[in-house]
């Protein structure tokens, strides 16, 4: 795969969503992607295009960054079957890429759940948070206490945006190219990185980053030795009952995505009161 087709599978990347549907879900998407690698791949030979788009349109799911590692992975297997001497050989090159389209997309979906949408979404907006405070707006007072200029509201904002995809973006050029140069021994370029440890630090920073926020929290109702008002009991209420809920939802196996939508908009609605 040179540069070009890799640029190409890339930018199409980005509508893999495009087309999703409740019975094969990302199946349009896929399909989108890889046409450009599989129209260069048969075309000398393009009367059997229609059965190997056939092939991708199938049920297809899995996180969308860390769905780079499909693609390569599977335009690598793509290429040993239509190399295919034999019928036997074709059949059973088909039979292996179906398996690692099946087999690779859970397991990718499975790491990319836990790191973009489990850590690293709630680590960004913890860096949002402490932008806003270092830029003098204290959502402590109530935003309806204070002035807060269209720089300070944007720039946190663009901050947790572009921390977020700049880790996005490169784990979907680098996914492409390794998973398409590695193979099934070293699960396409997935055992290169050792995601579990990451996601475990980027918890713990979270968590530190979390207790942090809380700790400024008590201290700026504190420092005065006044009563913490209703707005302290309020946010301290909400982030106890969150914590908790954390622990039920993971007991009941709930994506934590449904819990980090339901935090930010019930913090949001309690901000304007």
């Amino acid at each position: 795969m040179n540069f070009a087709m890799r640029l190409n599978i890339f930018l199409r990347s980005f509508f893999l969503q495009t087309g999703w549907n409740y019975m094969k879900y990302q199946n349009v998407g896929l399909t989108f992607v890889m046409l450009p690698f599989l129209k260069k791949l048969y075309e000398n030979d393009k009367d059997a295009l229609p059965s190997v788009l056939t092939r991708y349109l199938e049920t297809f799911n899995t996180q969308p960054v860390m769905a780079s590692f499909c693609f390569g992975a599977l335009a690598q297997k793509e290429e040993t079957v239509a190399h295919a001497k034999t019928l036997a050989a074709f059949k059973e090159r088909v039979t292996e890429w179906s398996a690692v389209r099946k087999s690779l997309s859970i397991t990718a979906a499975s790491i990319g759940d836990r790191l973009f949408w489990g850590t690293l979404k709630p680590l960004t907006l913890l860096l949002a948070l402490f932008i806003w405070l270092g830029l003098g707006v204290n959502f402590f007072e109530g935003c309806a206490n204070q002035t807060i200029s269209t720089w300070a509201a944007f720039s946190a904002g663009a901050a947790a945006f572009f921390a977020f995809n700049a880790v996005a973006l490169f784990v979907k050029w680098e996914g492409i190219k390794i998973s398409f140069r590695e193979d099934e021994n070293a699960c396409f370029g997935l055992t290169r990185f050792d995601w579990n440890k990451t996601i475990y630090r980027a918890k713990r920073l979270g968590l530190l980053a979390a207790v942090g926020m809380i700790v400024y929290g008590m201290y700026y109702y504190l420092k005065d030795f006044e009563e913490p008002n209703a707005h302290f009991y309020a946010r301290a209420a909400i982030v106890l009952v969150f914590v908790c809920l954390s622990f039920v939802t993971r007991k009941l196996k709930i994506a934590n995505m449904y819990l980090y939508l339901a935090a930010v908009v019930t913090l949001n609605l309690v901000c304007l009161f």
